[in-house]
């Protein structure tokens, strides 16, 4: 075995796993547009309704 068979092979390892990365941070963003859209939507139910209320 060569020494570049070595390094091609880190290479196809690494490249493995950042294929991994890439679709599980796709995921975490869905989470965290989910998290901060919910935040905002009762944000807004919040004052909307003390709003209300004043009236």
């Amino acid at each position: 075995m060569k020494l570049t068979d070595v390094n091609d092979h880190e290479d196809v390892r690494n490249e493995k796993m950042t294929v991994n990365v890439h679709r599980t941070s796709k995921i975490g963003t869905w989470i965290s547009v989910g998290v901060v859209g919910a935040v905002i939507l009762a944000t807004y139910f919040v004052l909307f309704g003390l709003y209300m209320a004043r009236i």
